[in-house]
């Protein structure tokens, strides 16, 4: 009979992903469904991505509510492919979550709210993800007022609350759920990473002189880069704490700041032999989408390295942080004019650059961090 049922879950995207949130359900208990059709968007870290349906047939149960986070792999929504029973439609659920969520279930089209933590009243219905909201608010539970189905708190309700508090505190305003991830994954990164910094100058008037069209100095060092890892292929890899995972192809992360002061890093995937033009259509696509909040998952696939530039605010250099399982990040400073001797020690005017490479020293040693930087800095002297 299960063959029948379709089970909807949160799935894995991107390898360091753990839980999702609900966002928005685009289809209801009753409707149509088609493979390969949106029906429910789902919050990461660091992106809100829509989740298509695997099979087509009728959206029979939903078991998630709007702000619920809910671990991968949990069970949110059954589509039947044809008419079932009530009975084999419990069993389905009660196969996927256990007697104990078998138990749970009802004939209503929403299951029950989640256990409630005991440091908060048992009448209040909220998700883990919003309770943390208004936590970080210093806003209790208790007082705000739910609109969702059986009294629960929504986004919504979470949303009004985080107005008014900020309105009354003169503007406090906690983080955001990305903003918390950041904070959190660059604070067991500081304090666990073994990182540490080689840094070199680089003869930008090739790379400058290469760069034509719409495509940038930035994207001549992404061009660089890939080349780099091309010449130095056990350093394309990621590292969890415990093994070694090369990476597919030539992939560069890049820093993109958004409005919301948030830091997203963006994969590139395009080819290491592509032209620059196509390099530079690529990363303009990838970072509009970033600052637009319309990242997919295929953009959180796993780099080794991620490139963070921040000349353009005329920051002559710098050191970014590695954010793991990533194992190196190249930290961009601004072209200036120097005086610099030449050939025939003669001084002459310059268009140099600083470049500053992070690395994890657990698996890059010194040696190996200055060749690979050595190497990006030939190809963007050598740039034609």
């Amino acid at each position: 009979m299960s063959s029948q049922l379709g089970a909807v879950t949160i799935p894995k995207w991107g390898i360091e992903m753990t839980h999702g949130t609900i966002v928005a359900w685009h289809k209801s208990v009753g409707d149509t469904v088609t493979a390969g059709e949106e029906i429910v968007d789902i919050e990461t870290d660091k992106i809100v991505n829509s989740f298509e349906a695997r099979t087509s047939g009728t959206l029979v149960r939903i078991l998630a509510e709007v702000g619920d986070e809910l671990p991968v792999g949990q069970l949110i929504g059954v589509i039947a492919a044809d008419a079932v029973s009530d009975e084999a439609l419990e069993a389905f659920v009660a196969a996927q979550h256990g007697d104990a969520a078998s138990n749970a279930a009802t004939a209503e089209t929403v299951a029950p709210a989640p256990a409630i933590e005991t440091d908060v009243a048992p009448s209040v219905r909220i998700a883990p993800a919003l309770r943390r909201k208004l936590q970080q608010a210093g806003i209790d539970p208790a007082n705000v007022t739910p609109t969702g189905p059986h009294a629960r708190i929504v986004k919504a309700d979470v949303d009004r609350a985080l107005e008014q508090g900020e309105s009354a505190a003169g503007g406090g305003q906690p983080l955001s759920s990305q903003q918390a991830t950041v904070a959190r994954k660059l604070s067991q990164a500081q304090s666990s990473l073994p990182l540490y910094h080689v840094t070199m100058d680089v003869d930008a008037g090739a790379a400058l002189s290469a760069v034509s069209g719409d495509a940038s100095l930035n994207d001549a060092i992404i061009a660089a880069v890939q080349r780099a890892l091309l010449a130095h292929p056990e350093l394309n890899q990621t590292f969890d704490g415990q093994r070694l995972t090369a990476v597919d192809g030539q992939a560069v992360a890049v820093a993109v700041a958004t409005d919301e002061n948030i830091v997203l890093a963006p994969v590139i995937r395009t080819p290491a032999g592509a032209s620059l033009d196509e390099l530079s259509r690529d990363s303009k696509d990838v970072i509009q989408r970033a600052r637009s909040g319309r990242l997919a998952s295929a953009d959180q696939s796993p780099a080794a390295i991620t490139v963070s530039n921040l000349g353009m605010y005329g920051v002559s250099s710098f050191t970014a942080m590695v954010t793991p399982p990533q194992i190196m990040v190249l930290s961009v400073g601004a072209v200036r004019r120097v005086p610099v001797f030449n050939e025939a020690d003669e001084v002459v005017a310059r268009s140099v650059m600083t470049l500053t490479l992070g690395s994890d020293h657990r698996v890059v040693n010194g040696a190996q961090a200055a060749g690979f930087l050595a190497t990006i800095r030939s190809e963007l002297e050598a740039a034609s």
